[in-house]
C-alpha cells in the first residue's frame, strides 16, 4: 500500500496529513516506520549500558508558534522523546540532559550510568531532531527569536507535564545553546547549568581571523569554506545531504563507524559500540526535515550568533544568576 504523505510530523500518535498537490517538489515521504527505525536504533545503543535499567516516553506537548515559522499547517501536538534512568534517587533534584547537533539522547550512553548513580537523569531529544516530533520548520521566513522559541518552548512545557519545577540543566554543543537559551528563559527553574563543549558562536574578531587567507592555502580548501558557507546561508545542512544526495547517506555511516570506533577520535568505543551508534544517527538524520535548520537561523555563516532582544547568547550566559560550568 501506499505511505501516507505526511508534513507535521509529530510522533506516531500525532501525523498529520496533506494533499501530494500541496507539497514541494523535494518533500520526503514520511511513515511511522520512520519513527520505529529510530527507536529501533535507540534501543540497540541504550542496551550497552551495563546493568542499568531505563524507561523510555513520548511525552506530548502542544505547539504554539507562529504560522510564518512553518511551511505547513503543523500538528497541534509533538512528542518529546525522553530517556529516564536513575529513577531510585526521587529525592534529589534532577539532571536534564539535551543532546549536540546530528544526536539524539542515547548518544549519551556511556554517560548516562554515570549520573544516574547519585541522580534521576532525563535525557530529551530536542523537538526536530532525534526520536522527537518534528514539525515542518520554515527557515527562511523564520527569525532567531522565533527559532529560539521553537526550540525552547517545547522543552518548558515537556517540564511542566513531568512535573518538574526545579532541576539541574546539562548540554553538550548545539544542545550547549538550547539549555543556555532555556535557563535564561526560566531562570526560577534551573538550579545549575552545565555546558559540554557548547556552541555558543564565535566572535567577529575570530570569523575575521578564520577568513583571513591563510600562506600556502589551498584553492580546494578556499573552495571548501565558501561552498560550506553558501550553504549554510541557505538553510542546507548535512541532513539535508544524508536525505537527499544519493549514497551520503552511506558515506556518513561508515565515517561514523570509523570516528566512534575503537581507533577513532572517541575512547573507549568498541567497533561494536560505534556501529550501533552510527546506525542509530543514521536513521535520526534520515528522518524528515524540521528543526535543525534552526541552527542557521540562530547562527550566521562561520557560527556568527544572532543576537535576540538585542543579546548574543553569550551575553544573556553571563547574566545567569545560576551557577555555570563548562567542560572542553
Amino acid at each position: 500500500g501506499s505511505a501516507a504523505l505526511c508534513f507535521g510530523w509529530g510522533g506516531p500518535r500525532h501525523a498529520t496529513g496533506c494533499s501530494v498537490s500541496s507539497l514541494l517538489p523535494t518533500l520526503p515521504v514520511c511513515t511511522d516506520s520512520k519513527f520505529a527505525k529510530i527507536h529501533a536504533a535507540e534501543a540497540k545503543v541504550l542496551a550497552l549500558m551495563p546493568d542499568t535499567p531505563y524507561e523510555t516516553r513520548d511525552v506530548p506537548v502542544r505547539l504554539d508558534a507562529k504560522a510564518r515559522c512553518f511551511l505547513r499547517r503543523p500538528a497541534m501536538e509533538y512528542t518529546i522523546r525522553t530517556v529516564i534512568i536513575g529513577e531510585e534517587h526521587a529525592d534529589r533534584a534532577p539532571i536534564v540532559l539535551v543532546h549536540g547537533f546530528m544526536m539524539g539522547s542515547a548518544g549519551f550512553f556511556k554517560l548516562l550510568p554515570l549520573l544516574a548513580r547519585h541522580r534521576r537523569v532525563y535525557a530529551i531529544d530536542i523537538i526536530g531532531m532525534g526520536g522527537s516530533g518534528r514539525p515542518p520548520f520554515d527557515a527562511e521566513r523564520a527569525t532567531a527569536a522565533e527559532a529560539e522559541e521553537l526550540l525552547v518552548k517545547p522543552f518548558e512545557l515537556w517540564a511542566e507535564a513531568m512535573g518538574l519545577s526545579k532541576f539541574v540543566l546539562l548540554g553538550h554543543s548545539y544542545g550547549g545553546f538550547v539549555a543556555t537559551c532555556w535557563a535564561d528563559r526560566q531562570a526560577d527553574a534551573v538550579l545549575c547549568l552545565g555546558l559540554l563543549s557548547p556552541l555558543l558562536g564565535f566572535s567577529d574578531e575570530r570569523i575575521s581571523r578564520l577568513m583571513e587567507p591563510k600562506e600556502g592555502e589551498s584553492w580546494r580548501r578556499y573552495a571548501f569554506r565558501s561552498l560550506v558557507e553558501t550553504a549554510w546561508e541557505r538553510h542546507i545542512t548535512p541532513q539535508t545531504l544524508v536525505r537527499w544526495c544519493p549514497g551520503f547517506k552511506s558515506w556518513f555511516e561508515r565515517m561514523s563507524v570509523h570516528r566512534f570506533g575503537r581507533d577513532g577520535w572517541v575512547a573507549d568505543m568498541t567497533d561494536e559500540e560505534g556501529r550501533l551508534l552510527s546506525a542509530y544517527l543514521a536513521a535520526t538524520l534520515d528522518a524528515p526535515a524540521s528543526a535543525e535548520a534552526t541552527a542557521t537561523v540562530c547562527f550566521g555563516p562561520m557560527l556568527r550568533a544572532m543576537p535576540v532582544g538585542g543579546l548574543t547568547v553569550k551575553q544573556r550566559l553571563a547574566r545567569l544568576a545560576a551557577p555555570v560550568f563548562a567542560v572542553y
